[in-house]
């Protein structure tokens, strides 16, 4: 099945929130798993599917410990939990301190996520730099997508992370690339001269989009859901997003299955 990656150059400006929103979206069944080495945070922003806390004992270190003998795909589901809205999610590790259990099982993950059966796959890598272990999802992954602000440095961190990825597993017949510039609706300009200034290099991007900066949206998927996240212009502006991802991985998904739109 289809391993999306989705990550950033620098900071990590809404990697996680950008995650949950596409998973959200996704027309096919999918698992949003926590690759992030430095601790992740679903399992503490959002609630489970009946309302309660999830395990934070349940996801990526008991998927691990379960397959320390053999490490099976078939595994990766029943370490899953439902959070609000019918998502499924693979929580990472809570505590950085706690990446040490995963030391030599990172260049798994991404021949594992790729071949669940029945379900795509999104992995938020967080944050990636030059040999951030979660790196290794990247040659398995047959779409990446990552997030930026407009702050200029953050834009030169990711021309620098687009040739690494570019040179390791891009090129014309190498994953597609995808750039999501997180910025306030009326940036438009800004994002525009980034979309030019990628277009003009040598690491070409598969798309460069817009997502809207809008903390209503944004704060349905850090825990605090109130009203309807499908009118925020956050989750708008991620519709054509998400339809473009799976369009690009369809091929990948080898059943007819589709699940729904679980932001509408």
């Amino acid at each position: 099945m289809a391993l999306i990656t989705i990550a950033s150059a620098k900071g990590s400006p809404g990697v996680t929130t950008a995650a949950l929103a596409l998973g959200g979206l996704w027309p096919r069944p999918v698992i949003v798993a926590e690759c992030d080495p430095a601790g992740g945070d679903i399992a503490l922003r959002m609630p489970a599917a009946d309302g309660q806390v999830l395990d934070l004992q349940t996801g990526l270190l008991s998927l691990v410990a379960a397959g320390r003998k053999s490490l099976q795909p078939d595994l990766v589901r029943q370490h899953t939990q439902t959070i609000v809205g019918g998502l499924e999610i693979l929580a990472g590790v809570n505590l950085p301190e706690q990446n040490a259990a995963l030391t030599h099982q990172w260049a798994l993950f991404g021949p594992l996520f790729a071949e669940v059966e029945d379900f795509d796959v999104i992995a938020d890598l967080g944050r990636i730099g030059a040999m951030t272990p979660q790196n290794n999802l990247l040659g398995s992954a047959q779409a990446i997508a990552m997030v930026v602000d407009t702050t200029p440095s953050n834009v030169v961190h990711l021309r620098e992370r687009l040739a690494y990825i570019h040179s390791h597993h891009g090129g014309p017949l190498g994953v597609p690339v995808h750039v999501l510039v997180h910025a306030s609706p009326k940036r438009g300009q800004a994002v525009r001269e980034i979309r030019y200034a990628l277009e003009r290099s040598e690491n070409k991007s598969a798309g460069v989009h817009h997502v809207a900066h809008d903390e209503r949206g944004a704060n349905v998927f850090q825990g605090q859901i109130k009203g309807d996240p499908a009118r925020t212009p956050f989750v708008r502006s991620l519709v054509p997003v998400a339809a473009e991802l799976a369009q690009a991985t369809q091929s990948y998904f080898r059943t007819s299955t589709a699940a729904e739109v679980r932001v509408s």
